[in-house]
């Protein structure tokens, strides 16, 4: 057994808001939609090998009833590494998405944290 993937699915109240966020302010391209035009249900970004899917929260919750009774924004934060760290932190650095400041991690690390337009937590490193 081999896991080759992992592209979260995240249940958001604004689909088109949130791949704006993720094209204009991160650099993600929109890679597929449904529909391909208009009010969005469904879309997934993508950025070299990295893709996100976001789906509208009554589309999720439709979809899995699982979900009905579940807050929009859980305790999750993603961990993010990139090239080009620095260039995105000039560019989020005085706007309110930034989280956390750049910083040394007890890791090593260097790292900040961004929030993107629902409120999920980023936090951004570079090896």
């Amino acid at each position: 057994m081999e896991y080759q993937t992992l592209s979260p699915n995240i249940g958001v109240e604004n689909v088109n808001e949130t791949v704006k966020f993720y094209t204009e302010v991160l650099g993600f391209t929109l890679a597929m939609s449904n529909p391909e035009t208009g009010e969005l249900e469904w879309a997934m970004v993508a950025q070299g090998n990295v893709t996100i899917m976001f789906q509208e929260m009554h589309s999720l919750k439709k979809e899995y009833s699982q979900l009905a009774d579940r807050a929009a924004v859980a305790a999750l934060t993603f961990y993010v590494k990139m090239k080009g760290m620095k260039e995105l932190y000039e560019k989020v650095k005085d706007t309110e998405y930034l989280a956390v400041e750049i910083h040394q991690t007890f890791y090593g690390a260097e790292e900040f944290a961004l929030f993107d337009n629902n409120g999920y937590i980023l936090t951004i490193s570079e090896d």
